[in-house]
């Protein structure tokens, strides 16, 4: 039993912490997914398991030798706040969950380097329009990630950049 509470205190611990980043200084790095598919997968896993893993707490929090009172205190207050987790996370999806930058047109391309990219992007958010635009540059990390730049295309050095024009993840007919 013991090996077993040891294992959800560490696997909840590690979920916590990787949602707490992800909700908070994980927004303001300029690091970003690739694809927004994988980003909307992270968040629905992030906002559905935390509710779940509120409750897995109880495993390891209520231990044997633990007087009565506390016992009952945690097991009346883990649900009451996993409640509130699943609430507070669905005001939170409508921040991160259904929204997505989308390259609308990929501008220039780097000549050492055509992974690398200046993208004109628009903020998708689905059945709500578009919400915003942008010029990037994005820079390809571990596959799944991009390093996103803000960029003015009139300030670039031409020299280094090949004008494509090619159309990006919309597709108009």
């Amino acid at each position: 039993m013991k090996t077993i509470q040891t294992i959800f205190k560490w696997l909840t611990l590690t979920f916590f912490g990787i949602t707490l980043f992800s909700i908070t200084i994980g927004q303001i790095l300029p690091i970003e997914f690739a694809d927004w598919k994988d980003m909307h997968l992270f968040y629905d896993i992030i906002f559905q398991g935390l509710p779940i893993t509120i409750l897995l707490t109880m495993i390891w929090t209520i231990k044997k030798e633990s007087p009565k009172r506390r016992k009952i205190t945690i097991g009346i207050l883990t649900p009451i706040i996993a409640f509130a987790a699943f609430f507070g996370t669905i005001f939170l999806m409508f921040s991160f969950g259904f929204g997505a930058w989308v390259n609308q047109e990929i501008v220039y391309e780097n000549k050492a380097n055509p992974q690398v990219t200046i993208n004109e992007q628009i903020w998708d958010i689905g059945a709500f329009g578009y919400g915003g635009q942008r010029t990037v540059k994005l820079k390809p990390t571990l596959g799944l990630w991009n390093i996103v730049t803000e960029i003015d295309t009139t300030e670039i050095e031409k020299d280094n950049w090949t004008l494509v024009q090619r159309e990006g993840d919309i597709k108009f007919p």
